[in-house]
């Protein structure tokens, strides 16, 4: 008679996974998000993925959550690995869909919402991140242990 199995008791360590989006506007203004509770930081639209959620449809949903706004979800631009807080958020390019309307529903989470030319100074820190990394560097570097991937940019073959 076989033995039964032992229980697997090791611990399993995962890191909390988010998405943001890089939107511009015309103006090359990028879309930013306030939000309503804690330090109220200004940041890049997104959140938390969903267990057995796609990245792409966890940026889509957090996004039109925020902002009301329907996007497609491009390449992906960048990656911020949170050593203090076990978290990797992936940044995203993407570009409003043309049936949006702006005016869709927006979580209590969120009390404004628009296009800045500029970073406010009370943002995220991984807006911090990702604005020095796509606009280029701020006065003060985040101090925050972490580290960034940068994808190259795509050039244009003629």
């Amino acid at each position: 008679m076989a033995k039964p199995r032992a229980k697997n008791t090791r611990a399993r360590f995962t890191k909390e996974v988010s998405v943001m989006g890089w939107i511009e506007d015309p103006d090359r203004g990028v879309l930013l998000v306030r939000q309503a509770a804690g330090p109220k930081h200004w940041t890049l639209p997104g959140g938390k993925v969903k267990r057995g959620e796609s990245l792409v449809k966890a940026l889509k949903r957090e996004v039109f959550e925020e902002t009301g706004l329907r996007i497609q979800v491009g390449s992906l631009l960048g990656v911020l690995d949170r050593h203090d807080k076990d978290a990797v958020t992936l940044l995203f390019a993407a570009v409003l869909n043309g049936r949006s309307s702006g005016s869709g529903r927006r979580q209590n989470e969120i009390t404004k919402a628009g296009y800045q030319a500029s970073l406010p100074k009370k943002a995220s820190p991984s807006a911090k991140y990702f604005w020095s990394a796509r606009k280029g560097p701020l006065k003060k570097a985040p101090t925050i242990p972490a580290s960034t991937h940068q994808l190259p940019a795509l050039t244009e073959s003629s």
